[in-house]
């Protein structure tokens, strides 16, 4: 199933009140492209130039100020480029992708902020766990407003990810929901499929998400299933313990908000079976594992 990205644009704004669109952005309707003119400085650069790690002011009506990886057009994958350097830059975003051109230096070079989420330190109060471990049991509220705990779907295979829905990027937390979705809509349908299973999405946005966020979040990718549902804590050390399990790094550096991925398969018994550590997974990928965990012999 597909979504158009301005779904989700439309439930930023939720969270982006009193910003306006700037002149100088514009949205191509007809193909679903949106782009904007931004300003950032250069925080690390992957890929030979071919990704840009950039602390970006606000994009008006779009996305608060973060520190995002950003895929550069090839035509200027080589540019000269060096961490520090302020730039100017179009970004264009359509349904499920999304890249920057017209790269030019402002000739301001500024202070490096943290290059990436791997360059937050690891909590030293929380243990990082492996494949074989037991994930703590954690509660959570749904997004009907109930409370819940990880052992609520014991005896079952659970893949959750971790999102928040303020991240517009839409290789980032959306790709998380899209395939999620999938997954989701895959395994209703396959008479191979385990009985039970459940899907979790879980916001590490503790500040920002409430049940009401999360259930308008979820509907905007298709979730229409029980099986599939989306968690928030008010408390602060519940997503501060489980992400330091997980290896899942999130901060607010001086007023950019910076965060890795990480989507996590456990068996029925609550153990870690698999941490996917990006982005880069496949739908059929975490099917398969769900569906080895719910058929074992098989």
């Amino acid at each position: 199933m597909k979504f158009l990205f301005p779904v989700l644009a439309g439930l930023s704004m939720m969270f982006l009140t009193g910003c306006q669109q700037s002149e100088e952005n514009y949205t191509d309707e007809e193909v679903g492209t949106k782009t904007y003119n931004v300003r950032g400085v250069v925080q690390e650069i992957r890929n030979e130039g071919k990704v840009l790690v950039i602390d970006h002011e606000e994009i008006p009506g779009y996305m608060r100020q973060m520190i995002m990886p950003f895929k550069v057009a090839d035509q200027q994958a080589k540019v000269d480029l060096a961490p520090g350097d302020e730039i100017e830059f179009v970004y264009q975003v359509e349904d499920v992708t999304s890249r920057i051109f017209d790269i030019k230096k402002t000739g301001v070079t500024k202070e490096v902020k943290l290059g990436s989420a791997d360059d937050i330190p690891d909590p030293d109060d929380v243990k990082i766990l492996s494949v074989g471990d037991v994930l703590p049991d954690y509660e959570f509220t749904d997004q009907d407003g109930k409370d819940v705990k990880l052992s609520s779907w014991r005896g079952m295979p659970v893949a959750m990810s971790f999102v928040f829905s303020r991240c517009p990027v839409p290789e980032y937390c959306p790709a998380m929901m899209r395939n999620l979705n999938e997954v989701e809509e895959a395994m209703k349908n396959d008479p191979d499929a385990p009985e039970q299973w459940k899907l979790l999405s879980i916001s590490f946005d503790t500040w920002m998400e409430s049940p009401e966020t999360m259930k308008a979040y979820g509907e905007a990718y298709g979730r229409d299933s029980g099986q599939w549902s989306l968690l928030s804590t008010d408390h602060c050390c519940t997503i501060h313990e489980i992400a330091g399990n997980v290896g899942l790094k999130f901060a607010d550096k001086d007023g950019s908000f910076i965060h890795n991925l990480r989507t996590v398969v456990l068996d029925g018994e609550g153990r870690i079976v698999r941490i996917f550590t990006d982005e880069t997974w496949q739908v059929s990928e975490l099917i398969a594992e769900m569906k080895k965990l719910g058929n074992p012999g098989t």
